[in-house]
């Protein structure tokens, strides 16, 4: 990255023109952050976003990040994990287990970890395959001339979706109304959806799912929804709107999240053929380290806020009960200190230490990580045997938000 002198006094990591600056620049801001000022406040504003950002520390370092993330007793997520105010409108469907400390948080997590276990998550396996199969043989069959498509919406948002809406047991003639209403869901900060729309989503989600819940109850299939209301935790089961605002965060972060890493995933093989050439020649050798190297340097979720419950001290700076910290995961990735040469793109990369664009450990550590990742191999696998050609040919158009790492759409083709 070129040395160029950054001004952190102009940059403020909650205003728009901040996310509507090139990636380059915002690593620029980070880097200068992590090394000149690595616990900053930031004061209240409001520029560009639907809703007013609150007062908040900003965490910017690897090893700061990893230990409030791991020490939720002092840094809890029970009063907010937002840096944008919630209005009342969106805040009924966020009471969900990212939002809940203990002991709420560990009987929740514990309510829905048996959707998430490792046999579980190999029992999806060749559904997905079968899945990806289909996306990837209805691309060849309208753009295997070479034609140019939109990536997103042809194969990186498909997948998740259909898995997700599969393992939850939504029928395929409601597939594209889950990807409406998702989309609305977290775009609250988009001008074409707004918090009425963000809203009116959520509630249609909501809806849906509680209705789906009930006949789950009165007649269990072996579909996900079955298995979350069927489970027990000492006796006690997940009520509908738990449920509910569970099936909310499942649908949302798990088409959001894998959608936008496998788009950044082909960006960035497309724009280091080398590391796709080390992959695809070698691809079970290098799968692992390679999907956590695409979440690594384009994390899927750029920050989440901790309230403090006590007084604490980092790196000389006093930050107060009450007040909010921003945990800046972009940052913590990229961080010199941690990660060898950290702008590299290397599907070789040892996975530890661990990138944390899934979370830096700790009991809010994603759920969803092992599917995530199982998908993201799913879906290159299939690339790699079926569509060998395919490449980026554009730059992705981004969705600004201070919250999401999303993409609108990319150009792609297969190349002849």
């Amino acid at each position: 990255m070129a040395d160029i002198a950054i001004d952190l006094d102009a940059e403020h990591l909650a205003d728009s023109a901040f996310w509507t600056a090139t990636p380059e620049h915002r690593a620029r801001v980070f880097a200068a952050l992590r090394n000149e000022d690595p616990v900053r406040w930031y004061p209240p504003r409001r520029s560009g976003f639907s809703r007013p950002c609150t007062e908040f520390w900003a965490l910017t370092r690897y090893e700061d990040i990893w230990n409030a993330s791991r020490t939720p007793s002092v840094y809890c997520s029970g009063v907010t994990i937002d840096i944008e105010e919630m209005p009342d409108e969106l805040g009924e469907f966020y009471p969900s287990m990212i939002n809940f400390d203990d002991p709420e948080h560990a009987r929740m997590r514990r309510l829905v970890a048996s959707g998430f276990t490792p046999r579980q998550i190999a029992s999806y396996e060749p559904g997905l395959r079968a899945i990806a199969a289909e996306i990837i043989d209805q691309v060849l069959d309208k753009f295997g001339d070479g034609t140019e498509f939109d990536f997103v919406a042809e194969i990186a948002s498909r997948l998740p979706l259909r898995a997700i809406c599969s393992m939850l047991g939504v029928p395929d003639a409601d597939h594209d109304l889950m990807l409406q209403w998702s989309n609305d869901a977290v775009s609250p900060d988009d001008p074409g959806v707004g918090i009425d729309g963000a809203a009116s989503g959520l509630r249609r989600i909501a809806d849906y799912a509680i209705e789906l819940g009930r006949e789950r109850l009165r007649q269990p299939t072996e579909d996900l929804t079955s298995v979350l209301m069927q489970a027990e935790v000492e006796g006690e089961r997940l009520t509908s709107k738990e449920f509910a605002n569970f099936f909310i965060l499942l649908l949302s972060a798990g088409n959001e999240t894998t959608r936008n890493a496998t788009t950044h995933g082909l960006r960035l093989l497309t724009r280091h053929p080398d590391q796709r050439t080390i992959w695809f020649e070698n691809f079970e050798d290098h799968a692992a380290t390679a999907v956590e190297e695409i979440v690594r340097c384009e994390p899927l979720i750029s920050n989440m806020c901790r309230v403090l419950t006590r007084d604490v001290e980092v790196r000389g700076v006093t930050i107060r009960e009450g007040e909010k910290v921003a945990l800046w995961y972009p940052s913590a990735n990229l961080d010199e200190t941690v990660f060898p040469d950290p702008e590299r793109f290397d599907v070789r990369r040892p996975v530890s230490p661990q990138q944390v664009g899934y979370g830096a450990g700790g009991p809010h550590f994603c759920l969803g990580a092992n599917l995530a990742r199982r998908e993201l191999v799913v879906i290159f696998d299939e690339i790699r045997r079926r569509t060998p050609q395919l490449v980026a040919t554009g730059e992705p158009e981004r969705v600004v938000s201070m919250a999401l790492n999303s993409v609108r759409s990319l150009t792609a083709s297969i190349k002849p």
